[in-house]
Formats: structure tokens, sequence, C-alpha cells
């Protein structure tokens, strides 16, 4: 007799079966962080890139500074005083006073009375130009240049002083004699008041190495020949005026000094020099400088 064979049953499993068990998702969990985090810095171990040798004091230093450090507090001003400026580091050269050695008139006659020549202004300054000449450059010592004026030519020479003992060498002197050839090439004679046709004027010039110009640095005397005039930064001049402007500036040097007065409309001064298109004018306690047109000059 054969077996009936046993029904087939079909369990179907309920929604709440088929939630995930969250406790061994968390036994899991739990697991793999011991495994893959916490276990290596328990042990020492890197699983990182190292910082690069060169780098890694930096990122230490990065890491240990306090982000919230309270800024240092200031240093108290210091009570005495700053110690003086060193020299400034460049060539110096300081001019001595110009002194005119020989002069003659118009008819080639040698004057023995030269008196004043307004010549300072425009001749000094190409003087302390060469303290950028190529051979000047280091150069300490002394040094009397002669300047040779045509004023009828218009002519400029600078040679060497035939009397000046100096101790700088001879090629030096010949680089410099041809930078001041260079600078006097353009002199403004036009600026230059003259009595006579032809004059010889004298320079001393002292040269300081960078660094080493004192802060009064004592100008060169010109060697050579006995005087017969001098140079000067203003020319004589004499006289009264009276202010043409509605308020005149008095300066303390011409164009671009210093104003110390300003003078109405009126006012009377007395002149006591010119320098160009500036006279040099006294009133009252002040001194100083006023530009021609303001007293109708």
């Amino acid at each position: 007799m054969a077996k009936s064979a046993r029904p087939v049953t079909i369990e179907r499993p309920s929604p709440a079966d088929e939630r995930p068990a969250w406790s061994r998702v968390g036994i899991v969990a739990a697991v793999g962080f011991v495994l893959g985090v916490a276990w290596p810095k328990l042990a020492g171990v890197n699983v990182g890139p190292n910082v690069p040798g060169d780098l890694k004091p930096q990122a230490e230093a990065t890491a240990s500074a306090a982000p919230t450090a309270a800024p240092a507090a200031p240093t108290a001003a210091p009570t005495a005083e700053p110690a003086a400026a060193p020299p400034p580091n460049k060539q110096t050269v300081v001019v001595g006073p110009g002194k005119i050695s020989r002069c003659w008139d118009k008819k080639n006659k040698k004057v023995s009375d030269c008196g004043a020549l307004l010549l300072d202004p425009v001749a000094v300054p190409k003087l302390q130009s060469l303290a950028e000449c190529p051979s000047a450059l280091g150069l300490a010592g002394k040094l009397t240049l002669t300047i040779e004026i045509d004023f009828k030519d218009k002519e400029v020479h600078v040679v060497k002083n035939r009397k000046d003992k100096t101790t700088i060498p001879t090629s030096t002197v010949t680089g410099i004699l041809q930078c001041g050839k260079r600078a006097f090439a353009n002199l403004p004679l036009e600026e230059v008041p003259n009595k006579y046709r032809h004059y010889t004027v004298q320079y001393g010039l002292t040269f300081y190495p960078p660094g080493k110009a004192p802060e009064e640095a004592a100008a060169g005397s010109g060697e050579g020949e006995d005087a017969a005039g001098s140079t000067t930064s203003e020319a004589e001049a004499g006289g009264t005026g009276v202010v043409t402007w509605d308020t005149a500036l008095v300066r303390k040097v011409p164009k671009d000094g210093t104003v110390v007065a300003r003078l109405v409309r009126g006012t009377k001064v007395k002149i006591v020099g010119r320098r160009n298109e500036w006279y040099k004018i006294e009133t009252g306690s002040k001194t100083g400088w006023v530009y021609r047109g303001a007293l109708g000059l």
C-alpha cells in the first residue's frame, strides 16, 4: 500500500520578521572601528603619509601653536636718545668757495680786481655731481679744479690746477676731468651776470668715499694763484622797492624756499642782493627772497 504524501506547507514571514537586527549591526560596526581606527592608534602604527622632512618642524610648530594666544604686550618706548645716523652710503664731494684767479676785459686786457661773479648757483651742482663719476668711486682726497670761462664765445673748459699738490693718482684725475668736461658742457652762462669777458675760477674739492662723509664736512680750499676775486651765490644789488602784487611771498631761498613772510601791496622793502629773477630784500626784522614781478621790476 503506497504511503500518502505529506502536504507542503509554505510559511510567509511577517513584516516584523524582515526588520534588521540592529543589535547585530551595532556589534559589527564596533568591531570594525576597533580593527580599522582604534587599534592602529593604540599600537602606534601610522597608516597615512609622513610629513616631508623639511616641512615637519614647521608642521609641528603650527600644530603646537595656540590659536587663541593673546598678542604680546608692546614694549615700552626707549627713553635714551637714538644713536646718530651713519653717514650716507654714497660717494660725497664737498665744494669749497670759488676763487677767481684771473680775468680779462673785452679787449683781452688783464684786470687786477675781478670783483665777484655769480657762478655758484650753476657751477656748484655740476661739481657735486662728480661724486657719480666712475673714476671717483671710493676716492678719498682733495683736488683743485680750474674752470676757464669765455662769455663772449660761450666756451667753458675744465682743467687741473697746475700748482695743486694732490695725492690722487694721475689716471684718476684724468677720469675726473673727463667727467667735469661733460658736466660743464651745457653750463647756462646766460644765467651768470658778468662784468668781464674771460674768467679763470678755481674750486677746491674734497672727495669722501661711501660712509665716510662727516656730518659737517669741511669744504676744500683751492690752491694756486692769489685770488683776484671770488664767486658768490648772489649778485650785489641796492636800492628800494615797493610790493605791487596783492600778496608777495618772501622765501628763505629763491623759487622753492620756505615762505618766511607775506607782504601786502604797497609795502616798502630794501633790496640787498639779486639772483637771476629773484631779489633779496629786507623789511623790518625779515630777510628773504622775492620774485622780481612782485616788486614791479
